[in-house]
C-alpha cells in the first residue's frame, strides 16, 4: 500500500508542469474576453488574478512572429495535455518529462526574475511601489508562488527518475 501512495504522490507531483501551461493558457484565454466584455468584473478579476503569474512567458510567447492568441491557446493547452500523458507514464517518457518540466520551471521562474530584476533598476534608492505594484514583489502572489513550487517539485520528481534510471543501468 505504501509503495501505491509514493505512485500516486509523484505522479500528482509531476502534474505540476500541466497546471502551470493551463493556467498560462487561461490567461491568453482572458485577453480576448477582456477585449470583448471590457466591463465585466469576471474578465477584469480573471486577467489581473493570472497577470502577475503568467506576464513574461506569455508575452513572450505572442511576442513570436506569426503566434497569436488562438495558436498561443492551442500550444499551451497541447503541452499540458502532454503533460498529463507523461506524468502518467513517466518510465516510458523519461526525458520528454524531464524537458517539460524544465521548460515550464523556467517560464515561471522568469516572472520571478523578471520582478527582482524591475525592483533592482531604481539608482542605488529603493524601489518606488505604488499600491497597485505588489505584483513586482516575487512571492507577493499566492498562486505564482504555488505554481512554481509545484513545478520545482515536478522538475525534482524528474531528476530523481533519471538518476534511478542511471544507476539501475
Amino acid at each position: 500500500m505504501e509503495r501505491r501512495m509514493w505512485i500516486a504522490i509523484f505522479t500528482l507531483m509531476r502534474l505540476g508542469p500541466s497546471l502551470a501551461y493551463a493556467i498560462a493558457s487561461i490567461f491568453v484565454l482572458s485577453i480576448p474576453l477582456l477585449e470583448s466584455h471590457p466591463s465585466s468584473a469576471f474578465a477584469w478579476w480573471l486577467y489581473l488574478t493570472i497577470l502577475p503569474v503568467m506576464r513574461e512567458p506569455v508575452y513572450l510567447l505572442l511576442a513570436v512572429p506569426g503566434i497569436g492568441i488562438w495558436s498561443a491557446t492551442v500550444l499551451l493547452m497541447l503541452a499540458s495535455i502532454f503533460g498529463i500523458r507523461v506524468a502518467m507514464q513517466p518510465q516510458r517518457h523519461r526525458r520528454s518529462g524531464f524537458i517539460h518540466a524544465h521548460i515550464a520551471l523556467i517560464a515561471t521562474g522568469l516572472n520571478m526574475g523578471r520582478a527582482v530584476a524591475q525592483a533592482g533598476l531604481s539608482d542605488a534608492a529603493l524601489p518606488q511601489f505604488q499600491l497597485g505594484d505588489w505584483s513586482f514583489l516575487p512571492l507577493s502572489q499566492p498562486l505564482g508562488t504555488f505554481l512554481f513550487i509545484s513545478v520545482l517539485l515536478a522538475c525534482i520528481c524528474w531528476h530523481l527518475t533519471v538518476i534511478k534510471r542511471a544507476i539501475s543501468a
